[in-house]
């Protein structure tokens, strides 16, 4: 074979790229000059260089080429197959990267690099019990190796097995205490185990070591608003901003903090950025409606639902933050078509059902809004609120016997709510069931002492009445 010794163009194609031609892309560079290894027959190690320098640059396709030409020289070299595997792996052909990672295996079992990157294509196809198979072969051989641990615990979160992946992450910090990744995937793991604090300790170790990540900074804060502290939250998602500008994700959930925080008109502003940077975006439109409604801006509020609603017409929560804005302007028969709207695609939201009552009882339907409450008690058989209510709208509807029934569920699940045992005392009285109502009216008292007084019915019954009824 011929030596072609003539490879420093190679080596200096970045060095004299910017002398030679300031803006030329070293791409262009590459394959304007690549007929220059053409028809050369080349040693091993020109081959070598060549394959290498193709596949720092990310050229996989000519990379592929030259590697192909160096395994027809050496084809039992288990370097050779190791890479031609990588190259395979950046050109997304991953079956054909595993056959050449096997081959290789074959040929050095002992290599412990060769499964690590085995483990990665693995994991690149889905194959993440395989890639976990992998890496624990590369520990047998190296027990030590915490890029090997590393991936290890990156498989095992990708099958949610978080614990193991815990002690993964914390191995490789014992290796290597500045092994950044690590920490950041140590905080990742603890955010999903419900390990707030550790995790948030764990993202401000990265930060320590890698301070312009952006991704830490704005999982640090989901994880610091998952617990309440949602001015830190808006602190971390700041940082993040401030790294990284036009990153969407960061507005929104930094939105999301300042409301809660009840910051609304803040809020507002972070939504507002976010839809800058993603205009159609449904989830920012709604939550600056509901900012608007919490701020009885109610017409703006409507503005937004209905924008949020264009983009996303199966978003029940738009349709029902409308509808109570229509509500609240009095606008019964527009709230009571957005709840209905909102049912179609959520039936199980007993606060819907709840609200379609309100919304019918303000119209006068008021046998549709008894079916309404009768399937939020449904829904909800514990709620004594909506037993209450239901009641209330029995009675009004001169149901007097579900009525007592409805008061009386209110009752078992709140004991000490005194209202429901007013309203059962006042149906035994309009009854005619003096001494049921009696009773009722004096265990009230005895819950509320500061309205008790004394009576006899027989003498004093409008005056009873009188007190019922003004309740």
């Amino acid at each position: 074979m011929n030596n072609y010794d003539d490879l420093d163009f190679l080596n200096d194609y970045e060095d004299n790229l910017n002398e030679e031609n300031p803006g030329q892309n070293i791409e262009d560079r590459l394959n304007k000059d690549s007929d220059k290894f053409e028809n050369i027959k080349l040693d091993s190690e020109s081959l070598e260089e060549i394959v290498n320098f193709y596949y720092d640059e990310f050229h996989y396709d000519k990379a592929l080429k030259y590697i192909n030409i160096l395994l027809q020289y050496y084809p039992y070299s288990s370097e050779g197959y190791h890479k031609k595997a990588l190259i395979l792996d950046g050109l997304g052909k991953f079956e054909e990267a595993l056959y050449c990672f096997e081959k290789a295996l074959l040929l050095n079992p002992k290599d412990s690099e060769i499964f690590i990157n085995q483990g990665i294509t693995l994991e690149n196809c889905g194959k993440y019990k395989l890639a976990i198979q992998s890496y624990k072969y590369a520990l047998e051989l190296e027990p030590d190796n915490a890029d090997a641990l590393f991936n290890l615990g990156l498989s095992l979160e990708k099958i949610e097995s978080f614990s193991e992946a815990v002690e993964c992450f914390n191995e490789v910090i014992n290796l290597e205490p500045n092994y950044k990744d690590a920490y950041y995937e140590l905080g990742y793991s603890y955010d999903f185990l419900d390990l707030l604090n550790d995790s948030v300790k764990a993202y401000e170790m990265h930060l320590k070591l890698s301070p312009l990540n952006y991704n830490a900074w704005y999982n640090k804060g989901i994880v610091l608003n998952r617990q309440g502290k949602f001015l830190k939250a808006v602190d971390s998602y700041e940082t993040c901003l401030a790294v990284k500008e036009n990153f969407s994700p960061a507005w929104y959930n930094c939105g999301n903090a300042y409301a809660a925080a009840g910051r609304l008109h803040k809020a507002i502003e972070c939504y507002e950025n976010a839809l800058k940077i993603k205009k159609e975006d449904a989830y920012s439109l709604h939550n600056i409606g509901n900012a608007f409604e919490e701020l009885n801006e109610y017409e703006k509020a409507i503005d937004y639902f209905s924008r949020a609603i264009e983009i996303e017409p199966n978003n029940f929560d738009s349709y029902y933050g409308r509808g109570n804005c229509y509500y609240n302007i009095h606008k019964y028969n527009e709230s009571l078509d957005d709840f209905n709207s909102a049912l179609v695609l959520c039936k199980d939201y007993s606060e819907l059902w709840y609200s379609k009552a309100d919304a019918e009882i303000a119209l006068g339907k008021t046998d549709e809004a008894l079916k309404s409450y009768e399937m939020v008690v449904k829904l909800e058989p514990k709620d004594s609120d909506a037993w209450y209510d239901y009641g209330y709208a029995l009675l009004n509807s001169k149901k007097n016997y579900e009525a007592l029934a409805a008061f009386e569920n209110a009752i078992k699940n709140n004991r000490s709510w005194v209202e429901p045992y007013y309203e059962k005392a006042k149906i035994y009285f309009l009854l005619g069931e003096i001494e049921n109502g009696v009773s009722i009216l004096n265990i009230a008292f005895e819950l509320n002492p500061s309205d008790k007084f004394s009576f006899d019915f027989n003498k004093d019954w409008k005056r009873v009445l009188d007190f019922l009824m003004k309740r």
